[in-house]
């Protein structure tokens, strides 16, 4: 029985092992907050007209991946439609799916100024498969924003015209089919492994090369060095547009009508072998209830920005609003549920 679960849909109970997204994502929620008062930096206070000095974004991942797009989005939000008026500085920390940013964001405790983007099945499974000593629950938790449609691809002048032929080849010749897509223990590599095992195939005898995601994952397609990879629809759409790679399949409930309208996962059978990841913003431990509601206070004007709904559009994001302890509380229950499902897949 597959552990992974679907694009959101109306509350359902959860079925054992699988990451239950359901209800959560289908709401959109309002938080009822106020302007206001907020404080300095000094631990325990309340913030007075935060910000009041330059924000800075951690993406912790490669320059064009999804991080990185994430928090170049929020800062053009703050500073482009007028959230604030102070400068907002946006830096890298690729590798071990994300989880060096993730330690160099935890080192500066009580620090609302500072903010990181990520996902929370790429930093939980990377987690797990790096020993990682930081937990991503350590953090403070400001919003749940997006959710991403991912897409199964092959070059253009691929033999595989659908995901079943692909899938029969991978278990024929496993080594032989190589696949690619984002970090070990991520949603690319669960996805697969997932896939693999509805063919009786072990997960651990998939080839599987692990990327930063983005370009990487894109020059092994276009070169010919891998034979099949996974990556997000806003990545992989102008390679697709431009006839080099062939769209498979895509998560979720909604096919992109102008990219050919490719089949999606759920009207392929294999909805529940796809797993949805929620990007969002964290900010440092060690912030109070106050800080906290304040920095949410403040990514809830960006997400009703203009310029953060032309941002969903151009990355093909679909919006979602978990708050601060809305969305700790997701990422408690899927770090429970990301090591079971990647012990079932033989990646824990």
């Amino acid at each position: 029985m597959s552990l992974l679960s679907r694009r959101p849909r109306p509350p359902d109970p959860p079925r054992r092992g699988r990451i239950a997204l359901g209800v959560l994502l289908a709401t959109v929620l309002s938080t009822g907050l106020g302007g206001c008062a907020i404080g300095p930096v000094e631990s325990g206070a309340a913030v007075v007209g935060y910000p009041s000095r330059g924000l800075a974004i951690l993406a912790p991942g490669s320059v064009g991946g999804g991080f990185d797009s994430r928090a170049r989005g929020i800062g053009a939000a703050l500073t482009g439609c007028g959230v604030i008026d102070e400068d907002v500085t946006v830096s890298n920390a690729p590798g071990a799916a994300g989880t060096i940013g993730l330690a160099r964001l935890a080192g500066r405790v009580d620090d609302p100024y500072q903010l990181m983007t990520m996902d929370t099945v790429t930093l939980l499974g990377g987690g797990i498969q790096n020993h990682s000593p930081v937990s991503l629950t350590r953090l403070t938790p400001i919003a749940g924003l997006t959710v991403s449609t991912t897409a199964i691809v092959v070059p253009a002048k691929s033999r595989y015209r659908d995901l079943r032929s692909l899938m029969r080849a991978t278990a024929k010749k496993p080594r032989a089919t190589k696949w690619v897509g984002g970090s070990l223990g991520g949603p690319d590599h669960i996805t697969v492994a997932s896939l693999a095992q509805r063919v009786h195939l072990a997960p651990d005898r998939l080839t599987y090369v692990p990327t930063g995601g983005g370009g990487e994952v894109l020059n092994m397609l276009l070169s010919g060095v891998a034979t099949a990879g996974l990556s997000t629809l806003s990545e992989i759409r102008p390679q697709v547009e431009a006839g080099k790679l062939r769209i498979l399949a895509v998560s979720g409930g909604r096919s992109p009508k102008d990219l050919g309208s490719p089949p999606t996962l759920d009207e392929l059978g294999y909805g529940d072998d796809a797993v949805d990841a929620i990007g969002g913003v964290m900010a440092p431990p060690g912030l109070n209830a106050a800080e906290q509601r304040t920095v949410v206070r403040l990514i809830d004007k960006m997400r009703r920005t203009s310029c953060w709904k032309k941002t969903l559009r151009e990355n093909d994001w679909d919006q979602v609003w978990l708050p601060g302890r809305k969305f700790g509380a997701l990422i408690a229950r899927q770090q429970k549920q990301v090591g079971a499902v990647l012990k079932e897949v033989g990646l824990g």
